[in-house]
């Protein structure tokens, strides 16, 4: 609006002598204007967004967020800049990410363990994953990996598997914490296949790596993208990976070591705080779906080890149904153990 129009604006409003216009009313008048002008040219987002991952340092979640955040910052316009939150399984930075704002400045990026297992296995009056947050995208999901050091005596998973049947609760796994992503493939293994193993937590998926490098751990779980670059070393050597089809040359899956297919897999998404509008949600879902085509995206994504099978947080929020049903059922069954 020029100057000339926000005049004209006053002498309509105030048929009179404009030296009889009261200051309260050109002030009133001129919030009116600003307020208007503030909404039309407002666009979402503003300034940088906050990604919560209740997540250490290099498992395969942070290593995944580092790069999807790179991409998405150029089509949201604003940077997105990762707050690694650890801490008791994920409670804290996922209660970090509930308490903020739901203004989509504070995102938080999750999984299925910590957003439908946890409710099952946890006490948690704080938060409810279902009433307080609303999916916003799944980026992709992860098929675990059984892995051991190839300085190790195992060359096989059936030279593990003859070990800890001959040897129950001695062989030691290192994993991420209670109840999160190493911990609860490991649990249905050990369930199903009637084994058991020592199990010795760690604060994330890195630090559970280093313990089996570091000759602390005799086995280990892990997604491809934390590594990749240990097995191209020869340091790390995998032994079965989630799913009903092999993904790796020579690797058996985990169907035909006698596990369900479905077990194993990590689901990664990106939530929001519930009470976030409907024109920045669908803002974020957009940038998210825009991502996808980008080949330089898909590339890295490649080259981390990972898929990039994207589900927008609308088409998400069935499957977080079914999940949340199926780890009732899991949970029950394993504390009644």
């Amino acid at each position: 609006m020029s100057i000339g129009d926000f005049r004209s604006v006053i002498r309509s409003r105030f048929p009179c002598d404009r030296r009889s216009i009261r200051l309260p009313a050109i002030l009133f008048l001129v919030g009116i204007v600003l307020f208007r002008l503030s909404v039309v040219h407002a666009q979402y987002p503003e300034k940088p967004i906050t990604l919560v991952t209740p997540f250490a340092a290099g498992g395969s979640s942070d290593l995944n967020a580092r790069v999807f955040t790179s991409f998405l910052s150029g089509y949201l316009g604003q940077t997105v800049l990762i707050k690694l939150v650890p801490g008791q399984a994920g409670q804290k930075g996922t209660l970090e990410a509930v308490r903020s704002a739901p203004d989509g400045y504070t995102l938080l990026f999750t999984d299925n363990y910590r957003d439908q297992l946890h409710k099952y296995t946890f006490r948690n009056d704080a938060y409810d994953t279902n009433r307080d947050l609303v999916p916003v995208a799944r980026v992709n999901y992860g098929q675990i990996g059984i892995i051991v050091r190839t300085d190790g005596v195992y060359e096989t998973w059936a030279q593990l598997e003859a070990d800890a049947r001959a040897r129950p609760g001695e062989i030691s796994m290192s994993h991420s914490g209670l109840w999160v992503a190493l911990f609860v493939p490991m649990l249905q293994l050990m369930k199903d296949l009637d084994l058991s193993f020592r199990m010795v937590p760690y604060r994330g998926g890195g630090p559970a790596k280093a313990a089996l490098l570091a000759g602390d751990a005799d086995v280990s779980m892990a997604f491809p993208a934390t590594v990749v670059a240990d097995v191209e070393a020869g340091l790390i050597r995998v032994l079965a990976t989630a799913g009903s089809e092999r993904i790796l040359e020579g690797v058996p899956s985990f169907a035909e070591i006698g596990l369900s297919p479905t077990t194993g897999y990590i689901h990664r998404v990106v939530m929001a705080p519930i009470g976030i509008t409907e024109g920045r949600l669908r803002i974020l879902r957009e940038a998210f779906a825009q991502m996808q085509e980008e080949e330089a995206y898909r590339q890295m994504m490649t080259q981390l080890g990972e898929n990039t099978e994207y589900l927008d947080g609308a088409d998400y929020e069935a499957l977080r149904i079914q999940q949340s049903n199926d780890y009732q059922e899991l949970a029950q069954s394993l504390l009644d153990q």
